[in-house]
């Protein structure tokens, strides 16, 4: 039986807390007239702004981030 989510991570993380509070349909109506239809699909916007917010959060660079 494959392990769900929540059996890998931490569910009261700050971090999963934080992401429950924010309002990700939202952010990609804003960003998704942005992306084009042509080419290779682009990345989740939900990844990359959360990416931001943690190198934002922490001061971190894009590795630190990725280390987060």
């Amino acid at each position: 039986m494959p392990l769900t989510l929540d059996q890998i991570i931490n569910m009261k993380h700050e971090l999963v807390l934080l992401a429950g509070k924010v309002d990700w349909e939202w952010i990609d109506g804003e960003i998704a007239p942005l992306y084009s239809e042509n080419g290779r699909p682009g990345i989740e916007t939900r990844f990359m702004i959360g990416l931001l917010l943690l190198k934002h959060i922490y001061g971190v660079s894009d590795e630190g981030a990725c280390e987060r």
